[in-house]
């Protein structure tokens, strides 16, 4: 592994921090316009909600994809080619999104656009490279609160911009800072050539995960248009179980695997992995469902007839309940243990899905997103911190990455779920179902028991490392856990 050099770097760290920053809010906010817009962008593409909710499955996948091989890539051929590489995908997605004029090609560009989920382990390297240890705990916690607050803005923006200009500009603005932020990047963090720090790619690996991807998505699309139990969605959902069971077979055989599975055999990582998934559904789901609900006319009986910009708003409230639920979370588990928050977690979760069943007034429909804001950011929190106990310090990267996957492959298959079930269901007048709504929010429910019963039984954290003896390569075919 080569020295690096960050002198460099710390000539301007403030320059830098500032650019990152103004990237990192840009693309967060243009990836969060789909939440409230998506019922918008139905209408103006003439969908229906289970074809549209393609546009939000194919942004989450596309951050499948990225995020185990961005840390890699930036190792490989450093971190500021390869943040500025996703950057100009990314303006790339939102310029297809904001000139799309069928929704094809509309779906297209929310998948370029997940690629900015990687921009955050490159973002971590970049500041890791910038910074001491201690400005970087600082820094760090900056990144996450632009974040979200970056999501929120992006929420509450996406409505009156759509309202009073067009959908065009609702992605043309912020793809118009995400280009501004990266060209400050660029002029801010000099080229740095020993950031390199050698290695390979499994490139293999990445193209066996896309391939799985992309058959996933297929199977996701047809069963919108055919149903899930027609032969080409069954043919389909067997093609992407089939990749990915050899693609998780290669990942296991060779020598520098782009996700080290072998993490799986210890019980905090799948269990983890595990909560993840229903986590991941079951908020997908949820967050779907709401904006589809308060979208609906109020002649259906139980919609608000809410626009876009009510629609965001309200959302906000989840955000805050989130951003709230994170702090809160962190500090207690310090007090009750990282298994009870995410018990904790799940079973709120659980309950938004539960009171979303019979969630017709307002004031309800601010419990659910409560609810599921506290829930999603407490579990999010307990199993990241479970799965990184699995695994010595070096390999918490993978780790986290292999949760990730988990929750967004667990959030694509929910919102399509989700919108399939109230797609199939209307009233004679061409009006949606409060039963279709309520079935969709009881199937998440549901999930998400499944999901409590597996944290309820999971290892403390605390046992995962010392439960768990490594190899001294991270890389070596013999990197496999013995349990003692």
């Amino acid at each position: 592994m080569t020295t690096e050099s960050i002198s460099g770097h710390q000539q301007r760290p403030v320059a830098t921090i500032a650019s990152l920053t103004l990237l990192i809010a840009a693309v967060a906010a243009l990836e969060s316009i789909i939440v409230p817009a998506l019922p918008l962008i139905q209408r103006d593409f003439g969908v229906t909600a289970d074809v549209g909710a393609l546009a939000s499955v194919a942004l989450t996948l596309s951050t499948v994809l990225v995020t185990p091989m961005a840390g890699r890539i930036a190792d490989v051929y450093g971190a500021r080619p390869t943040l500025l590489a996703i950057t100009t995908i990314v303006v790339l997605g939102g310029s297809v999104s904001a000139l799309a004029t069928i929704f094809p090609l509309f779906v297209l560009g929310q998948f370029l656009q997940g690629f900015g989920l990687g921009l955050l382990p490159v973002s971590f390297v970049v500041l890791r490279r910038t910074l001491s240890s201690e400005q970087l705990k600082t820094a760090t916690g900056l990144l996450g609160a632009v974040v979200v607050a970056g999501g929120a803005l992006g929420v509450v923006l996406a409505g009156p911009v759509a309202e009073n200009v067009s959908r065009t500009a609702m992605y043309a603005v912020p793809t118009a800072f995400v280009v501004l932020g990266a060209i400050a990047f660029a002029v801010s963090t000099p080229r740095d050539r020993m950031s390199k720090v050698g290695g390979r790619l499994d490139w293999p690996g990445a193209g066996g995960l896309a391939l799985g991807l992309l058959t996933l998505t297929a199977w996701l699309a047809s069963a919108s248009s055919n149903g899930w139990g027609a032969p080409t969605s069954m043919l389909l959902v067997l093609a992407a179980a089939t990749v990915f069971t050899i693609w998780a077979r290669y990942q296991g055989r060779t020598n520098e695997p782009m996700v080290d599975l072998t993490m799986m055999r210890h019980r905090s990582m799948w269990s983890a992995v595990v909560v993840g998934v229903v986590f991941g559904f079951t908020y997908g789901a949820v967050v779907y469902l709401l904006p589809q609900q308060l979208a609906a006319p109020a002649e259906s009986g139980f919609g608000r007839g809410a626009s876009t910009s009510a629609i965001g708003i309200l959302l906000c409230i989840g955000y805050g309940a989130a951003v709230i639920a994170s702090v809160i979370s962190g500090k207690l588990a310090q007090r009750v243990g990282t298994k009870a928050i995410a018990v904790a977690g799940v079973a709120l979760l659980g309950l938004s899905g539960a009171v979303g069943v019979f969630a017709t007034t307002m004031w309800q429909i601010v419990v659910v997103l409560i609810l599921a804001g506290t829930g999603v950011a407490a579990a999010s929190t307990a199993v990241f911190v479970i799965s990184a106990d699995s695994a010595p310090a070096d390999r918490v990267g993978v780790t986290t990455a292999i949760v990730t996957i988990a929750r967004s492959l667990g959030s694509a298959v929910g919102t399509q779920i989700a919108a399939g079930i109230i797609a199939s269901a209307t009233s004679s007048g061409g009006l949606p179902r409060h039963s279709a709504f309520a079935t969709a929010f009881g199937v998440a429910a549901i999930v998400a028991i499944v999901g409590l019963v597996v944290a309820v039984t999971m290892p403390r954290a605390g046992t995962g490392a010392a439960d768990v003896q490594w190899s001294s390569s991270s890389s070596s075919k013999s990197a496999t856990p013995r349990f003692q």
